[in-house]
């Protein structure tokens, strides 16, 4: 069984080098996906391909992920994470602290990250958070 603290170097990996389907593959089919909580949250792996991957890497934004510090305690674990990026041209730094949790086969079924938007309007507009219109990605929510 694959750990939480593998889990987020993975992630941390795969995105960094924009793998998308080895990235997806860190995924449960029904994982549970809040960026940040109270504000997106989502339920399945196509959100996680459409809303966060997608969403991410566009013609204006590119972010690069450094995992600064890692705690694993059984099948979860917290990160404390920088995301490096550029939006719409700036540079952008964002800070995040994120739960991290794998089922019994090494999949990630949880991921909840907690960060403050930039309040630069011209960097907000472009965040993922600004354009969520909610659902879980189930085709019965819709």
């Amino acid at each position: 069984m694959s750990g939480a603290a593998e889990a987020i170097r993975n992630h941390c990996r795969f995105w960094n080098a924009m793998d998308k389907a080895s990235w997806l593959a860190l995924f449960a089919d029904d994982i549970e996906y809040e960026d940040p909580p109270g504000t997106v949250a989502s339920r399945g792996v196509e959100v996680m391909s459409t809303h966060a991957w997608d969403g991410a890497f566009t013609a204006v934004k590119r972010w690069i992920l450094e995992p600064v510090k890692i705690i694993e305690c059984g099948r979860e674990a917290q990160v404390y994470m920088r995301n490096h990026g550029s939006v719409d041209g700036l540079p952008v730094c964002v800070e995040s602290i994120e739960l991290w949790r794998v089922d019994e086969t090494g999949r990630v079924d949880l991921i909840r990250a907690f960060w403050e938007p930039p309040q630069d309007p011209a960097i907000h507009a472009h965040l993922a958070v600004a354009g969520w219109a909610g659902g879980t990605g189930d085709p019965a929510d819709a």
